[in-house]
C-alpha cells in the first residue's frame, strides 16, 4: 500500500501547488485583504490557448455550496464586467473597490471565466482569435476540465451554468457536452436576457419598440400592413425577419434605423445616456475607445437579429460625450493597471484588458440561430433551468425569450404570477416541468447590475429548488 499512498500524496502535492500559484490575498483599492479564498489565474483549453478565470469561494458555506460558472456574452465581452459590475464581490469605484452586498459568492461558489480566447486577459500563442460557437463550447469544456484539475475538492458539488446575453448560446452549447461528462455533478443552467433565438428575438424586438413608445403607430401600421397576413398583427401571422419581401424589409429598416440612431442604450431604455462627461470619466481616448465598442456591439446584436446589417448604421456624433448606463471607462484604467495584473496573476503576454473586444466579435461566426434542441435536450436530460429577462433590454427582450420559453415543449405548471422582493414586486414569473421563465421589473440587460437584490434572491430560490414568491 505504500505505493499508491505516495501517488496520492504526490497528486495531492502538485494539485495545491497549482492551487496556491493562483492565490490572490489583496487587490489595489481594497480596504484591508480579502475576507474569502480567491483565485485568478489560467486554464487550458486546445494547446496554446489560455483561458483567464477567478474563483471565489462561498463567503457562506464553501464546503457544501453549489458552484456556479458565470459567462457574459457578446460574442467578446468578458466576464470580468460579471465579477466587477454585476454579481461579483466587489464594485469598482474610482481608484477604490467596494465590497458588494448582494454578491452570488454569498450563497454559491463562483467561477467567472473569459471566454474565447482574445476576450479579457485570455490570449492564445498563436495570436489567432477566429471562433465559432462550436469551437468556443469545445474550449469551455477542456477549461473546466482543467478548473476541476487545480480543484479537484469540488467534484462532488452541485455544479450550474450561468450567464447572460450571447452566453444564451454559450450554455446551451456547453451544456450539452456536459451531458456526456458524468465526473462533473452538472445540475442545471440559468440563463439571463439570453440570445436563444435569433427569429423570435428579431420578431419580438419590434413589437417591444412599438409597445414602449420608440416607434410611432403610423410606422407601425406600415410595418403591419406590409409583413403581416391581411394585417393580422397576432405574433403568429407576422414575420419581421425571414421576409423576402421588400415592402417588409424596407419598413422594418426605417424602424430599425429609427431607433438605433436617437442615441438610445439599447441595453436599458429608460436610462439617460447623453449626459456630460462625468467627473469620474476617465481620457476621452478610453471614453472614445469604450463607446465604440460596447455601445456597437449591442446595436450590432440586434442587427444581426433583424438580419438589418447593411442598412442600419450607428450615428457617432456625440462620440466625445460619456455614456454612464454602459461606460465601463473606469474599469479598463483599473485592470489596466500594473499593480492589478500582478495581484491577479496576470503575465505579460496577455493582451490590455478591454470590456468587449472588437477582434473577438468581428471574427466571430454564429452557428446556432436557435438553442431550442439544446435546451430541450438538457432539460429532458434532468437538468434544472432558469430562463430570466430584465424588461426594459432591447437587444435581447423579455418577449422574445418568453416565446421560446412557450415554444420547448414543457406543460407550464400553475399560472403566470408576480414575485416579491421585499414587499415589493421584483416581477412575474411562470413555472414548467423543469424549468421557470421569469421577469425582472425595471431591470435592464444586466440584471444583477441593475436589480442587485431581486438577482441575489432569484438566483438563491433557484438553487435551493424553491418556487419564486
Amino acid at each position: 500500500m505504500l505505493i499508491p499512498s505516495l501517488i496520492l500524496t504526490c497528486l495531492i502535492a502538485l494539485s495545491d501547488q497549482a492551487f496556491e500559484a493562483d492565490r490572490v490575498t489583496k487587490l489595489p483599492g481594497l480596504s484591508g485583504e480579502i475576507k474569502f479564498n480567491t483565485f485568478s489565474g489560467y486554464l487550458d483549453g486546445e494547446p496554446g490557448t489560455h483561458l483567464h478565470y477567478i474563483f471565489v469561494e462561498s463567503q457562506n458555506d464553501p464546503a457544501n455550496d453549489p458552484l456556479l460558472l458565470w459567462l457574459n456574452g457578446g460574442p467578446g465581452c468578458s466576464s470580468l464586467l460579471g465579477f466587477f459590475t454585476e454579481q461579483g464581490p466587489f464594485r469598482v469605484n474610482g481608484s477604490q473597490l467596494t465590497e458588494n452586498q448582494y454578491s452570488w459568492n454569498k450563497v454559491a461558489n463562483m467561477i467567472f471565466l473569459e471566454s474565447p480566447a482574445g476576450v479579457g486577459y485570455s490570449y492564445s500563442d498563436s495570436g489567432n482569435y477566429t471562433h465559432d460557437d462550436d469551437s468556443t463550447s469545445a474550449n469551455n469544456l477542456l477549461a473546466l476540465k482543467s478548473w476541476f484539475v487545480k480543484f479537484p475538492e469540488y467534484k462532488n458539488h452541485d455544479f450550474y451554468l450561468t450567464g447572460e446575453s450571447y452566453a444564451g448560446v454559450y450554455i446551451p452549447t456547453l451544456s450539452v457536452r456536459l451531458l456526456e461528462e458524468p465526473s462533473i455533478n452538472y445540475k442545471g443552467f440559468a440563463i439571463g436576457n439570453g440570445y436563444l433565438d435569433r427569429v423570435l428575438l428579431g420578431n419580438s424586438a419590434i413589437r417591444f419598440a412599438y409597445h414602449h413608445g420608440l416607434i410611432d403607430s403610423s410606422m407601425w401600421r406600415k410595418i403591419i400592413t406590409s409583413c403581416c397576413n391581411n394585417g393580422d398583427e397576432s405574433p403568429e401571422n407576422c414575420d419581421f425577419v425571414q421576409t423576402t419581401d421588400y415592402k417588409c424589409s424596407k419598413a422594418v429598416a426605417i424602424a430599425s434605423n429609427f431607433i438605433n440612431n436617437i442615441n438610445l442604450n439599447p441595453y436599458s431604455i429608460y436610462e439617460d445616456c447623453r449626459t456630460t462627461a462625468s467627473s469620474l470619466a476617465v481620457d476621452t481616448l478610453v471614453t472614445r475607445k469604450h463607446r465604440s465598442n460596447r455601445r456597437k456591439l449591442g446595436w450590432s446584436l440586434i442587427r444581426k437579429t433583424l438580419k438589418q446589417s447593411e442598412t442600419m448604421e450607428v450615428e457617432e456624433d456625440h462620440i466625445t460625450q460619456t455614456i454612464p448606463c454602459v461606460d465601463d471607462a473606469i474599469l479598463i484604467r483599473y485592470l489596466g493597471r500594473n499593480d492589478v495584473r500582478q495581484a491577479l496573476n496576470i503575465p505579460s503576454a496577455a493582451p490590455d484588458w478591454v470590456d468587449c473586444s472588437t477582434v473577438v466579435s468581428s471574427n466571430y461566426t454564429m452557428q446556432n440561430p436557435s438553442l431550442k434542441t439544446q435546451v430541450a435536450a438538457s432539460i429532458k436530460a434532468g437538468k434544472r433551468g432558469l430562463i430570466y429577462n430584465g424588461d426594459t433590454d432591447l437587444v435581447c427582450d423579455f418577449l422574445g425569450d418568453e416565446w421560446f420559453s412557450d415554444q420547448l415543449g414543457f406543460p407550464q405548471i400553475g399560472s403566470y404570477e408576480a414575485w416579491y422582493v421585499n414587499g415589493q414586486v421584483a416581477g412575474f414569473v411562470k413555472h414548467y416541468d423543469g424549468f421557470a421563465y421569469a421577469t425582472i421589473r425595471g431591470s435592464g440587460h444586466t440584471v444583477p447590475e441593475y436589480r442587485p437584490a431581486a438577482a441575489l434572491f432569484m438566483i438563491e430560490a433557484f438553487l435551493n429548488s424553491t418556487k419564486f414568491d
